[in-house]
C-alpha cells in the first residue's frame, strides 16, 4: 500500500514537470510568432508609407527653397499645377460621352400657349374666416370645394369635397352643382345649372361669395 502511494507521488510529480516544460515551450513559441508578426507589420507599413513621405518631403523642400520647383518640358510647373504659360484645356462633355454636345432650342412661347389660361373673372368670399379672400377664375373649368385638388379650395365643413364648378366657354359663365350634399345657391335660389353674370351672389354651404366678371 505504501509502495503504491510513493509510486503515484513520483508519477504525479513527473507529470507535473512534463506539463510545465510543455507550457514553457509553447509560451516561447507564441512569443517568437508574435515578434515575427510585429516585425512583418512594421516592414509592411514602412513600405506603404514611403511614397507618401517622399512626396511630402519633396513639397516641403520646394517651399523651403523659395518656390524653385523642378522644370518640365522647358517651363516652370508646380507639383500639383499646370504650366503658367499653358492655356487651360477646355472641357468637352460631348467627347467624354462619345459624341458632340448639342444645343436644344426650347420654344417657351409654345409651352405657354399650351398651359396658359387667361383670367376671366374671380369670386370674393363675403363671410367667415376667409372673408375678403378672392380666387381667380380662368377660361374653362373651375372646380370649387374642400378637396386639395380643387381650383378654389374652401374650408367650410358644410361643403362637399367637389361641391360645384364654374365653367367659362364662349364668353358665358355657367355654374353647375356637382351633386353636393347641401346644394348650390345663386341669389338665394337653389340651382343645378345656371348662367351667372357680374355681381351675382353665390352660396355654397354656409360660405357666401360674390362673382365678378372681366367681360
Amino acid at each position: 500500500m505504501i509502495v503504491n502511494i510513493v509510486v503515484d507521488f513520483f508519477k504525479n510529480l513527473g507529470q507535473q514537470r512534463i506539463d510545465s516544460a510543455v507550457m514553457g515551450v509553447n509560451a516561447k513559441k507564441m512569443g517568437v510568432i508574435t515578434k515575427a508578426k510585429t516585425e512583418a507589420a512594421k516592414k509592411f507599413n514602412k513600405a506603404v508609407d514611403a511614397p507618401a513621405k517622399a512626396a511630402k518631403d519633396a513639397v516641403k523642400k520646394g517651399v523651403a527653397g523659395g518656390g524653385n520647383q523642378p522644370k518640365q518640358d522647358g517651363g516652370n510647373v508646380g507639383w500639383f499645377g499646370k504650366k503658367k504659360d499653358e492655356p487651360a484645356q477646355q472641357q468637352s462633355g460631348g467627347e467624354e460621352f462619345g459624341g458632340a454636345e448639342k444645343t436644344v432650342a426650347i420654344d417657351l412661347n409654345a409651352i405657354n400657349r399650351g398651359t396658359f389660361k387667361p383670367v376671366v373673372g374671380w369670386v370674393v368670399i363675403l363671410n367667415g374666416e376667409l372673408r375678403g379672400r378672392d380666387f381667380r377664375l380662368v377660361d374653362g373649368k373651375n372646380t370649387m370645394g374642400t378637396a386639395a385638388d380643387c381650383d378654389v379650395v374652401l374650408t367650410d365643413p358644410y361643403l362637399s369635397s367637389k361641391h360645384t364648378v364654374i365653367r367659362h366657354e364662349n364668353g358665358t359663365f355657367t355654374i353647375v352643382d356637382m351633386d353636393s350634399t347641401n346644394g348650390t345657391y345663386v341669389n338665394e335660389r337653389k340651382i343645378t345649372k345656371y348662367d351667372i353674370i357680374d355681381n351675382d351672389k353665390i352660396r355654397l354651404g354656409r360660405t357666401e361669395l360674390k362673382f365678378k366678371s372681366l367681360e
